[in-house]
């Protein structure tokens, strides 16, 4: 081990990585967008089914779609080891608008079945639709409407920026741990 001299800088040229365009970010790859992508539709279905619970309980439901955006994104970046980038942000984003779609959908279809409605009606074409449009529609219930899609583009946003990738897969950019709103 040799002391450092103050006095004399040396230069060296930085390393850059093949494809790589951005500070601190690690290049994308694809070997491990299937395993990203198994453990991102895991917590997505969880995040659903706790999504529902919170609905059923009578609480501002909305909120916890920042939450399932984080635990898509988490889950996604654990099955890569953290490396991230456009087809992991698309995935993680996709599940998490579909975890959320389909956690609104739970409530009404659980309606229906306390109400005796037979499983084989529950599922028609017009509830697929309304999973996939779901939260687009919710606009047309007012401020309340309005502040649920808002929530929901935080969640989305969140998952977008963890889903980036990087050194410590949490920090969703050059520096920065992020919290659970996404927010350094």
């Amino acid at each position: 081990m040799s002391i450092p001299d103050f006095e004399r800088a040396d230069y060296v040229q930085p390393r850059v990585i093949e494809g790589d365009t951005s500070f601190g970010r690690v290049p994308e790859s694809s070997g491990g967008l299937l395993p990203a992508l198994l453990l991102g539709t895991l917590a997505a279905v969880f995040g659903s089914v706790g999504y529902a619970l919170v609905g059923l309980s009578g609480f501002m439901v909305s909120i916890v779609a920042i939450g399932v955006g984080w635990l898509v994104a988490k889950a996604m970046m654990t099955g890569s080891g953290g490396v991230g980038g456009r087809s992991y942000q698309v995935g993680a984003v996709v599940l998490t608008y579909f975890a959320v779609s389909c956690g609104d959908l739970l409530h009404p279809l659980w309606k229906a079945h306390q109400m005796g409605v037979p499983a084989s009606q529950l599922l028609s074409p017009l509830m697929l639709k309304y999973a996939a449009l779901g939260p687009l529609l919710g606009v047309r219930s007012g401020i309340n409407g309005a502040l649920g899609l808002l929530i929901l583009f935080f969640g989305l946003r969140t998952a977008w920026r963890m889903a980036a990738g990087g050194p410590g897969f949490g920090q969703g950019g050059r520096s920065g741990r992020m919290n659970l709103f996404g927010m350094r």
